[in-house]
């Protein structure tokens, strides 16, 4: 519970000074700022009591921050996840609608089927036909879409609330359908097609894809009643629920302050846990319940996790399994990075245009090697720190190593990694992004390497994973 002591009207006492430091105030502004008229709270006065916060919505936070609220509506954060509508979907609905995939034979009942799913628009709203729980073909609505800028994925909602994640995904670059959650070797009561309760998306993304989600589960009927504050990461995201920081405001406590979050002004290991708490991989220290058979054991995200507390009392990382995306704080702190105190926020403005001034691209303060050679100034006078004259930081030390994703671990990763782990399709390398044909054999990439370090390379070359 939380308190704030209201000052006692009837105890006030003001000083000559400050009553013609008033009148001089309005005198010259016409008016009292909101800022004149906050109260200050003394130890006499009477206590406000405020409850467990709930979740407004961003929208609710733009009549004071509209600066913030502004800033943010450019970002790709804003637009995660949106309702289903013709300025929203951007997958190709008419024309190339149709995705076909030879389905497994360890489906028996589908195998031989060449279209898996079928996009297609009526009446002004989106639809995918394909394969549901039954084994039967259904026309699903879209009602809502995850993703704008490189690929896109669609939400559909079945009889009982469940939230399910549709099999295909729009491919932006590629203008392309391509097979999601396995049409192709998955099936229907398997545990891992798109259907089946192991994937229902309340469970599985829900939280680190809306803000503020609250989700009743009824096990006697199977419903779900979900509710969210906001589509996409709001602003209470990333600075906790808002309702008593608003309360406070209207009541001009000097405390409202201390009833908000600000990241910028927590330490700066909590200051990432912020990000953390969705660009990560693991899963929750708060198990499902109600539950039924066939439900995930765990939350996906960081259940009950809010702005400023430990990550770790709410998640459970698992760095080791198999590369994933969203995992940028996991590799973050495999690097140096994070022991020197490097944050997110120190490269990441998540209020801010970006360098590249277009929202569908990362919201870096500075673009290129720029925002490298800011901190590590010698490193770009050296020209034997690269092979190529043409190299860049990022180009060898953050690679794509998980489709469009960059490594976050910011060291070089050899081509010996990917040669150990059974070739480039299963662990890219920060050569592999250029030398991927095969004219270039990953032996040859290795031994080249290794010619060149024994010569005159730096020690920052040293390969990631030795």
């Amino acid at each position: 519970m939380m308190e704030v002591r209201r000052m006692n009207d009837g105890g006030m006492k003001w000083s000559m000074t400050r009553v013609l430091s008033v009148f001089l105030i309005v005198g010259i502004f016409g008016c009292s700022s909101r800022e004149g008229e906050k109260k200050q709270a003394t130890n006499d006065g009477p206590v406000i009591s405020f409850g467990e916060p709930e979740y407004v919505g961003s929208e609710k936070c733009k009549d004071c921050h509209w600066r913030e609220h502004d800033s943010w509506k450019h970002t790709l954060h804003s637009k995660f996840v949106q309702t289903a509508n013709e300025d929203t979907v951007i997958g190709d609905f008419e024309r190339k609608n149709k995705l076909r995939v030879n389905v497994s034979r360890r489906a028996p009942r589908m195998a031989g089927k060449k279209i898996a799913a079928t996009m297609f628009r009526k009446d002004g709203k989106y639809y995918v036909n394909t394969i549901g729980p039954d084994w039967k073909a259904h026309d699903y609505e879209i009602s809502e879409v995850i993703g704008i800028n490189r690929r896109q994925n669609y939400i559909t909602k079945f009889p009982n609330g469940e939230l399910h994640v549709l099999p295909v995904e729009w491919i932006v670059d590629r203008r392309a359908w391509v097979d999601y959650f396995g049409l192709k070797d998955y099936y229907p009561g398997q545990g891992r097609y798109w259907s089946d309760a192991g994937r229902i998306w309340q469970i599985k993304c829900g939280s680190c894809h809306v803000t503020g989600m609250r989700v009743n589960y009824d096990k006697e009927s199977g419903s779900f009643d979900t509710k969210w504050a906001d589509l996409g990461i709001g602003c209470e995201a990333c600075h906790g629920p808002g309702s008593n920081h608003i309360k406070a405001a209207k009541e001009y406590f000097e405390q409202e302050k201390e009833t908000i979050v600000n990241p910028a002004k927590l330490p700066w290991r909590q200051r990432a846990m912020v990000c953390g708490q969705c660009h990560n991989w693991g899963m929750s220290t708060v198990e499902v319940s109600p539950s039924k058979e066939g439900f995930p054991k765990r939350y996906a995200f960081a259940q009950g996790y809010l702005p400023g507390k430990s990550l770790y009392l709410y998640y459970i990382e698992n760095p080791e399994e198999e590369r994933k995306h969203h995992q940028q704080y996991n590799e973050w702190q495999e690097g140096e990075h994070s022991a020197a105190g490097i944050m997110c926020t120190t490269c990441h403005g998540v209020h801010e245009e970006g360098a590249h001034k277009s929202p569908h691209k990362s919201q870096t303060r500075a673009a290129g090697d720029v925002l490298c050679t800011k901190c590590h100034t010698t490193t770009k006078k050296k020209g034997a720190h690269r092979i190529h004259t043409f190299g860049s930081c990022v180009g060898c030390h953050m690679p794509r190593t998980i489709g469009h994703e960059h490594s976050h671990t910011f060291k070089f990763i050899s081509p010996e990694v990917s040669l150990r782990a059974g070739g480039v399709h299963k662990a890219p390398n920060s050569c592999s992004s250029c030398h991927y044909h095969k004219d270039t054999p990953l032996i040859n990439l290795v031994e080249f390497l290794d010619a060149v370090k024994k010569e005159d390379m730096p020690k920052p070359f040293s390969a990631h994973g030795k």
